[in-house]
């Protein structure tokens, strides 16, 4: 069997995923900064990788992929054409209408030539060849003043009349069609006179529009103007803001390629808008319609694109290109506003397909699954714009972490703790074992009948003998009291320890309410003050403060919450990566080496174990914390942020269970 490996494209399936994956995903952010919305936009903004449920490596696309890919797009279109090629179109095609029209005056003129033909004729014939000769010699020089000058002009030869109304007709159905679509059919071969139904429609857009500028249309304004006039535009317009979409989307084309083109084509290109409607009143219509439409969405209409390519185009084409790039920009706005708010109801699906490919659906569609995952798990709920973690989230956001800490333990084997001191109660667990005379009688039923059966064989009555029996084991108890105290200076920001912290207090929390309710843990943060903090608000931010590295309030307070327990296992895990000064004086709000060292004594004599957890393997850290050990008894670890979780736990479920 052959195996393919390809970066994500887009086109390969992804596994849905479930609710607590998703949290495993926003763990760390979660835990940084507490800020579950941020942490599920970051989430939705930049994807993730994940393992499917058999190990394998999967991409799930975030909104910054899909952004990149219309990005591509954009660029792609803006490399690849010449947008001053337009007029060039439209030039050669004018020329040759006039090349055509050339043709036909020199016929014209040969006939006042012919000997053989009356004199009055030869000589109107002659008249009129000059007089045509004369308005094709006065045409100017670019298209737009030709276009111009020849819609007044009266052909001679029929070809050239012909392909001329066939150009104006195309332009006209173009450069209205961008404005209209809807139009588009109706506008084959118009005169000016059958642009009037065009004129009545913009006057009664225009009142409409000036009246929701104003907030005073309503319902009925709307359905009275599309009783009259709905004929000219496309299904699905069912109220005054879907034909404000429509409208802007459809202005902004033509407002683009304006303004993308060099100055002198886009003179060139009113001019010729302007020629082909000759009605100044409708042209005003028109601009007026799209100040309207900008006042209302607060947007400008369309904007300047940067053509850099050299394949030439039409006038047909650079309105689809506009169209094309106006889409990909309002794709990207929706996409923005939606991970913005977190709410993905307002994205045009069929747009995304369009500019993004068949996968684009998939994509949003699991997005929108995973905005509100959490919410419809009983995870997590809004609270106005903001997202929080319902008790049970925070409850299996602690179990999730808990449960890669022990993975992590199982992975590097880290050794045992032996604890001396068994305490006074006991727990049934599921374990068995053979009764023994004095054990407590514990009978699992069970596993007992299912050893007589085996050595008896089958049969009834079933008879059970003393060594068949088998009891539950028991778990000896000790109830502990805990303080973890953090330091939150800013070197433990800078190295990540800060975190580490935050992550095993946090698993530690969860581990003691679940499984050792009648324990006390409490959380110290220290900076140049100590304070305590509820474990529950470790998802907070709120109270960090990281001037100062201050051991001595931190072990003064500590050791003050740890006084007011009556268990006999009492200890304060101290996370610090402090580096002592070169003396031993004040330092200010870092307190003293000796203060320090006074409370270390303090701890030691009131029976309260310091675990030290030393982010810092500087000879000055080193020293310091093995002279505690010395003092306290205590343990010590040096180590680097990644491996506090292992140690911390470890230690602690050491000293809290003994199998009997």
């Amino acid at each position: 069997m052959r195996y393919r490996y390809s970066p994500w494209d887009g086109s390969q399936s992804i596994d849905p995923l479930d609710p607590d994956a998703l949290l495993d995903m926003l763990s760390r952010d979660l835990l940084e900064d507490g800020d579950l919305r941020r942490a599920l936009e970051r989430l939705l903004m930049r994807g993730a990788n994940r393992q499917d449920q058999n190990g394998r490596q999967q991409r799930m696309p975030g909104m910054r992929d899909m952004l990149d890919r219309l990005r591509q797009r954009r660029e792609d279109q803006l490399s690849r054409y010449n947008l001053g090629s337009m007029m060039e179109d439209i030039a050669e095609r004018l020329q040759e209408i006039v090349d055509q029209e050339q043709q036909g005056i020199d016929r014209l003129r040969q006939q006042g030539q012919d000997q053989s033909a009356d004199e009055s004729m030869r000589k109107l014939a002659e008249q009129m060849a000059q007089r045509k000769q004369d308005a094709i010699d006065q045409l100017p020089d670019d298209a737009a003043g030709q276009l111009k000058g020849l819609m007044d002009y009266e052909f001679i030869d029929p070809q050239a009349r012909e392909d001329f109304q066939k150009l104006v007709d195309e332009l006209r159905q173009q450069m209205l069609g961008d404005q209209f679509r809807m139009m588009q059919e109706n506008l084959e071969s118009l005169t000016k006179e059958d642009l009037q139904p065009m004129r009545e429609m913009m006057q009664a857009l225009n009142h409409l529009l000036a009246k929701h500028v104003r907030g005073g249309a309503t319902d009925a304004d709307f359905r009275e103007f599309m009783d009259q006039f709905g004929h000219m535009f496309p299904p699905g317009i069912d109220n005054i803001d879907d034909l404000v979409n429509y409208l802007e989307e459809q202005a902004a084309q033509m407002a683009s390629l304006l303004q993308s083109m060099p100055d002198d084509m886009r003179r060139q290109l009113m001019e010729t808008m302007q020629a082909l409607l000759q009605d100044d009143q409708l042209q005003d219509d028109i601009m007026q319609m799209a100040d309207l439409v900008e006042q209302i969405t607060g947007r400008p209409l369309g904007r300047r694109f940067a053509f850099s390519g050299d394949e030439s185009l039409d006038l047909e084409e650079a309105s689809r290109i506009m169209r094309d790039l106006n889409s990909v920009d309002e794709l990207e706005r929706q996409l923005r506003e939606a991970i913005r708010n977190l709410d993905f109801d307002n994205i045009d699906d069929d747009l995304a397909e369009r500019l993004l490919g068949d996968d684009a659906k998939n994509i949003l569609n699991e997005m929108r699954r995973v905005a509100h995952m959490l919410e419809e798990a009983g995870l997590a709920r809004r609270v106005g714009k903001d997202m929080q973690l319902t008790p049970r989230g925070i409850r299996t956001l602690g179990e999730r972490t808990l449960k890669d800490l022990f993975a992590e333990l199982r992975n590097d084997r880290i050794g045992q703790h032996d604890q001396p001191n068994r305490g006074q109660s006991a727990e049934q667990v599921s374990d068995t074992k053979p009764w023994e005379f004095g054990d407590p009688f514990l009978l699992d039923i069970g596993k007992s009948i299912s050893n007589a059966v085996h050595r008896n064989g089958p049969g009834i009555p079933i008879e059970i003998d003393p060594k068949d029996l088998e009891v539950h084991k028991l778990e000896a108890l000790i109830t502990s009291s805990t303080v973890i105290a953090m330091d939150m200076s800013r070197s433990m920001f800078s190295n990540g320890a800060f975190f580490e912290a935050k992550r095993v207090a946090f698993a530690l929390n969860t581990l003691i309410k679940t499984r050792f309710p009648r324990d006390y843990l409490q959380l110290v943060v220290f900076s140049y003050f100590a304070m305590e903090l509820a474990p529950e608000r470790l998802l907070q931010s709120d109270w960090v403060d990281w001037n100062g590295t201050n051991i001595e309030l931190a072990l003064q307070k500590s050791r003050e919450l740890l006084s007011k327990m009556k268990s006999s296992n009492r200890q304060i895990i101290l996370i610090t990566d402090w580096r002592p000064r070169p003396t031993w004086g004040p330092y200010g709000d870092e307190g003293t080496i000796e203060g320090m060292l006074r409370e270390v004594k303090k701890c030691t004599r009131s029976g309260i174990r310091i675990n030290t957890f030393m982010m810092d393997s500087a000879p000055s850290s080193m020293a310091l914390a093995q002279h505690m050990m010395r003092m306290n008894k205590g343990r010590v670890f040096f180590g680097t942020p990644g491996k506090m979780g292992r140690y911390v736990l470890v230690d602690y479920l050491r000293n809290k269970r003994k199998r009997i």
